[in-house]
């Protein structure tokens, strides 16, 4: 079968939420083909997949969090490595990697003062302030539990089990991270959390009002809007408002129409607690993906239990180039 696009591996590219789990089920393929007698006379070992949060397996329309966000291969061609000296560009596409650490440069600051100068007047100074930032790459890993040794006969039901408990859970690991993470125990050091600069929303009244507000804390610093982030059970109170209270009509006929009215798309997750939201130009925040992830098969126990399990294992780090480009919407009193 040919396939339209390939990755920088000259593998080809499975489009859509299924690409990772199948990949990874070929890449176990693989791996058995280097047992005489299969999969199932395999003791252990480690294949190579693509990174979960490769940007050519996300949907065109944005259905998590994840999709907002910038991924970034920080050894890809164009990303320069740090070679010693303190050089950045302007907003910090430098990794300044090295090893298991990178360092980046935070905008902190801008007033533009920028205006027409006549003639033998002092030009304008605006004010355009950095911070560099120095993090570390991180480890996520996720495994199966025990999982009986029949089901290795059947290679479909184990896409399953890779897609459903391996991706989707370290996915939501990840996603629950870049909102809230702290930095302890290695997770990301977070938006919400640890960030300086990120702009707040009170609750004004009502719930319009409120998101109304936020919408244009951002539009009317003429900074872009690309996306909101909330808690499923708030994005259901949007979708069930009516008019006159709760007798009238819906005021949104559909999710289209709520995203109307918001400006940009919305993504549900629960990385959100209820009665919070984010509105932000997500494109200021990158994801590292640091090559290829793991996927580790062990049979250790065939002839104890007679089970097996699988291991995800990946090296990802996050960055926020612009907090003031984020804003933390508060929907409840």
């Amino acid at each position: 079968m040919k396939h339209d696009a390939e990755d920088a591996h000259g593998n080809p590219i499975i489009p859509g939420r299924d690409g990772w789990g199948r990949k990874a089920a070929e890449a176990l393929r693989s791996l058995s083909a280097t047992s005489p007698q299969g999969i199932k006379s395999l003791t252990s070992g480690t294949v190579s997949v693509p990174a979960i949060l490769s940007g050519v397996l996300m949907d065109v329309k944005p259905r998590t969090l994840l999709d907002l966000i910038p991924v970034i291969d920080p050894r890809a061609a164009g990303v320069k490595i740090e070679d010693g000296n303190d050089s950045v560009d302007f907003v910090g596409r430098d990794t300044g990697r090295v090893g298991n650490v990178f360092s980046f440069m935070r905008q902190i600051a801008r007033t533009s003062n920028a205006g027409a100068v006549p003639d033998g007047a002092e030009k304008p100074t605006s004010v355009y302030t950095f911070d560099q930032v120095d993090d570390r790459f991180r480890v996520y890993a996720n495994k199966t539990e025990p999982l009986a040794w029949r089901y290795l006969d059947d290679f479909t039901d184990l896409i399953d089990v890779l897609q459903v408990q391996l991706r989707e859970d370290a996915l939501a690991a990840i996603e629950k991270d870049v909102l809230s993470g702290n930095g302890i125990a290695d997770r990301f050091s977070g938006i919400l959390e640890t960030t300086s600069g990120v702009q707040a929303q009170a609750f004004e009244g009502d719930l319009l009002t409120t998101l109304s507000a936020a919408k244009y804390k951002l539009l009317a610093q003429e900074r872009n809007l690309t996306g909101w982030a909330m808690n499923r059970l708030d994005l259901q109170a949007l979708e069930m408002l009516r008019e006159n209270g709760a007798t009238g009509a819906f005021l949104f006929k559909d999710r289209a129409a709520v995203e109307g009215f918001l400006g940009a798309p919305v993504v549900t997750t629960l990385g959100l607690p209820v009665g919070q939201a984010v509105a932000a130009d997500w494109t200021q925040t990158e994801l590292h993906a640091l090559g290829d992830d793991e996927l580790v098969f062990d049979g250790g126990n065939r002839t104890k239990n007679n089970t097996f399990l699988i291991m995800f294992e990946g090296r990802y780090g996050f960055r926020v180039k612009k907090p003031f480009d984020f804003v933390s919407v508060y929907l409840e009193a």
